[in-house]
């Protein structure tokens, strides 16, 4: 799969442009004409998701979405925020309805660094530091392009996890245009870390409580569902709560429950991951 951000011009009629709209996602894929007007949506259409740029409606519960601009972009700067709500927007509903056809897939807010092994998922809170984490792997001679969601695949029959590397905005942001993410490739979970900031000067894992590890994880695996899970009726809630929490407990109760603290700047993460690595090698797991 190439690289999503391709600047093109793309119809945009609702919902049903939406899924195109997001693969292609760029300053230069929308302008304020293909929006939905706000004055058009049904006045007894139910709010599903706001952000500064876009709102979601959707007439009833099991019908259709419909998407508007809460306000004129004034330039490129600002067509680029709605490109990135539009392509988290699409992937948040992608993934809701996934879950709710019983699909065992689940997007998760996290850092994917790629080791010889397998996959590592670093989950952590916005702005603690994942995607400085992932570009200082990747500057230390390691693999990561997806540093802000990857998606767990919860479906294989002997109980393996895998994961598919998924585009993220930064690669916009770093002007990385020329990324591929090879979604159809699978690659194995190897571990998952909480993230968080170092005090000691040094990269460390530090051993957490397994209610802290829980919480983290469930934080980061939710997150993108959120989006649109909090809005849905009770009915609709309910089976996406539980199938998350079953994935948190599968990977919480599968590894020991550590957060990799981290620094700026710094040649000793590899090293650090490594052990970590090592460490679950001896246990087996």
């Amino acid at each position: 799969m190439q690289t999503p951000f391709q600047e093109e011009e793309v119809p945009f009629d609702g919902l049903g442009e939406l899924m195109g709209l997001g693969r292609r996602s760029a300053g230069g894929a929308i302008c304020d004409s293909q929006l939905i007007p706000p004055e058009a949506m049904p006045a007894e259409s139910e709010e599903v998701f706001r952000t500064y740029w876009l709102k979601v409606r959707r007439e009833h519960v099991g019908g259709p979405y419909l998407v508007c601009g809460t306000r004129t972009p004034r330039n490129r700067s600002e067509k680029h925020l709605i490109s990135r709500n539009l392509w988290y927007m699409t992937l948040a509903m992608a993934c809701v309805h996934a879950i709710q056809r019983g699909e065992r897939f689940l997007l998760c807010h996290c850092g994917l660094l790629e080791t010889s092994r397998g996959g590592i998922l670093l989950f952590g809170e916005s702005g603690v530091g994942k995607s400085t984490a992932c570009a200082r792997w990747r500057a230390q001679g390691g693999q990561c392009i997806s540093d802000d969601m990857a998606l767990m695949d919860f479906s294989d029959p002997e109980g393996h996890v895998y994961l598919r590397r998924m585009p993220t905005w930064s690669a916009v942001r770093e002007g990385k245009n020329e990324w591929n993410y090879p979604c159809g490739e699978e690659l194995p979970l190897a571990g998952v870390l909480a993230l968080g900031r170092s005090e000691s000067g040094h990269d460390e894992i530090m051993e957490l409580s397994p209610v802290q590890y829980f919480a983290q994880c469930y934080r980061s695996m939710f997150y993108w569902t959120l989006l649109f899970a909090e809005r849905l009726s009770p009915e609709e809630q309910t089976p996406i709560i539980e199938r998350i929490r079953d994935f948190t407990e599968r990977i919480t109760k599968q590894y020991p429950p550590c957060a990799l603290l981290t620094v700026l700047e710094g040649n000793d993460l590899p090293g650090v991951v490594e052990t970590y690595l090592n460490t679950l090698n001896s246990k087996g797991q």
